[in-house]
């Protein structure tokens, strides 16, 4: 007959308690960050922090990353791959910002709703870009001229936001509205940083 000290058993409700603290650190994990980039959003707003500075300020980021990407050997391709991996964090979370927050309030509240529509589109055609890159062999010859085309279309999409969109919003949002604004973009970047 076999025994089994007290300490060697597993009860059901070691199982249940372990099960509860994972689901509890799950869903920590999941609801936290929103509120946390909310509350971020909310604090930078606070402190004079404006969204557009922001988000202008990431488009400085990622075609930095892009220089820094396009300016490594062809030899490079371990490399290559883990800053495109960077790039695409990067581009998701603004991306998700401006397309969940950015885009609907250019729409609704500065009545652009054609130019939003064409935000959408330059940003469904980045991410195809993108994901052409991902696919092909970073010491492809092609490869580095088709991350200049990505890059020349980011930048140019960038200008057009901060040159005439993000003015026109800015301009139809009041204080309360921008601050909003603010928070709004810093929850839903934080779901994917």
């Amino acid at each position: 007959m076999m025994t089994y000290s007290r300490q060697a058993l597993i009860s059901g409700r070691d199982v249940a308690l372990f099960a509860a603290g994972a689901a509890l650190a799950l869903l920590a994990a999941r609801v936290m960050p929103p509120f946390a980039g909310s509350a971020i959003g909310s604090l930078r707003n606070a402190m004079g922090a404006d969204p557009f500075a922001q988000l202008s300020a990431d488009h400085r980021r990622i075609l930095s990353l892009l220089d820094s990407i396009q300016a490594l050997g062809d030899n490079a391709t371990l490399r290559r791959t883990a800053m495109m991996f960077q790039l695409k964090r990067m581009l998701s979370a603004h991306a998700m910002a401006e397309e969940d927050v950015v885009y609907p309030m250019l729409r609704d509240e500065a009545h652009a709703e054609d130019v939003a529509h064409g935000l959408y589109r330059e940003h469904a055609e980045m991410k195809v870009r993108l994901y052409e890159l991902e696919r092909m062999p970073k010491d492809d010859p092609r490869w580095i001229a088709n991350l200049g085309a990505l890059r020349a279309l980011i930048e140019a999409h960038a200008r057009h936001e901060e040159e005439t969109e993000f003015p026109r919003l800015r301009a139809a949002l009041d204080e309360a509205a921008t601050a909003q604004l603010s928070s709004d973009v810093h929850r839903e970047k934080s779901l994917l940083l």
